[in-house]
């Protein structure tokens, strides 16, 4: 079964979105020029965007850990999950709690 191409999914990779913007911050490889065109402009505004991204990440890591091992949550929902990112959050619950299972919810067809 092949994935449909950005194109048939209605995507328009000519103008940056937001979610490859913050994959950009990130350092993932889910993004193009134009995000990262983008991604520069606000830097140049606003020098520690891209820390505000990693910190995000860094936040979701240290909290689900915390849940899982000392308070033993098991089930997580993860809504506005953007593009996926390593590690990500299933990945992060597993490590502690092998059994802890991880929801993802987005309506945005780019992370689909």
């Amino acid at each position: 079964m092949t994935r449909p191409s950005p194109a048939d999914r209605g995507i328009d990779t000519g103008r940056p979105h937001p979610a490859r913007v913050y994959d950009w911050f990130l350092g993932g490889k889910d993004n193009y020029p134009v995000d990262e065109e983008l991604g520069r402009q606000i830097t140049a505004m606003e020098p520690t965007a891209p820390y505000g991204a990693r910190h995000n990440r860094w936040f979701m890591q240290r909290a689900t850990r915390l849940l899982a091992a000392r308070v033993g949550i098991r089930q997580f929902l993860d809504i506005g999950t953007g593009i996926p990112t390593e590690p990500n959050l299933h990945r992060v619950a597993q490590t502690a709690l092998p059994d802890a299972s991880v929801v993802y919810v987005d309506n945005d067809p780019i992370v689909l």
